[in-house]
């Protein structure tokens, strides 16, 4: 039951991150610049003021590396579910994280006011390598 709980959840998760993709440029830009302009009045408030569109496009690189971290995570936890090896797990881990960023990319071609960019892939993946690498290093460490 548990692995098909995961499994379950790394469809919705999977789900919810092409439906960020998939909402038009000013409903991503008015989430975004929302808690940007939040971060703002805080910033102000410590004494170190940054330009909202400067934090705001911050908010939205960090929104990547975060998804795709948590997208890893999830991929960990439904394959030690379903006691898939560490090795084939890995491949599989790396390959369907790849896969997602770049469909998640692909998608926001078709969305008005979006555009994909390299750059994004490359984050992407990388919130979904460095959760690998940790694994990596945690089960090294065991031992």
């Amino acid at each position: 039951m548990r692995k098909f709980l995961w499994l379950l959840l790394l469809v919705l998760f999977t789900g919810f991150i092409f439906f960020n993709s998939s909402m038009s440029a000013e409903t991503s830009h008015n989430a975004s610049s929302l808690l940007a302009q939040w971060l703002d009045s805080f910033y102000s408030a410590i004494g170190d003021p940054m330009p909202v569109d400067r934090l705001e496009a911050r908010l939205r690189k960090l929104a990547h590396l975060a998804e795709f971290a948590m997208l890893a995570v999830i991929m960990v936890n439904t394959f030690i579910a379903w006691r898939i090896s560490n090795r084939v797990a890995s491949g599989y881990i790396l390959f369907l994280g790849l896969a997602v960023a770049v469909a998640d990319e692909y998608i926001q071609l078709s969305v008005p006011g979006r555009n994909a960019q390299i750059t994004d892939i490359v984050l992407d993946f990388c919130g979904i390598f460095i959760i690998w690498c940790c694994r990596q290093i945690w089960l090294w460490s065991k031992k």
